[in-house]
């Protein structure tokens, strides 16, 4: 899980960077839920933290896209390269931060699962 924190603190760093550096853009971005560790945590935890990112995570950052992709819209002909670049960076960090989180919470699934299997084993 270590490689995982690491893989989420960097997006998030990038991530935080990016939002910062743009002093210009409105939109503000959502933070990546706690997801809990899969071989020890217990199921209630795991369903919670599932239920916070498909409730209030996924549409938080839906929500952010739209309001990057409309700043850039609004914006239209005049931008600048760097505008243009700095809002796709934000467009797509905002994709790898959802993309990590949802596979960050498959892991924590699969070794959920994984330890259940195993005490039923036993």
């Amino acid at each position: 899980m270590s490689v995982i924190r690491t893989v989420v603190t960097s997006v998030l760093v990038i991530f935080s960077f990016c939002v910062a550096a743009n002093a210009a853009t409105e939109c503000r971005a959502p933070l990546a839920p706690t997801i809990p560790n899969g071989v020890s945590a217990p199921k209630s935890e795991i369903l919670a933290a599932l239920k916070a990112i498909k409730k209030d995570f996924q549409p938080a950052i839906k929500n952010f896209q739209i309001c990057v992709a409309t700043e850039k819209a609004a914006v239209g002909d005049v931008a600048t390269e760097e505008q243009i670049a700095e809002w796709d960076m934000l467009y797509d960090a905002a994709y790898a931060l959802e993309s990590q989180v949802a596979e960050n919470m498959n892991i924590t699934i699969r070794a959920y699962k994984a330890r259940v299997a195993a005490k039923k084993a036993e």
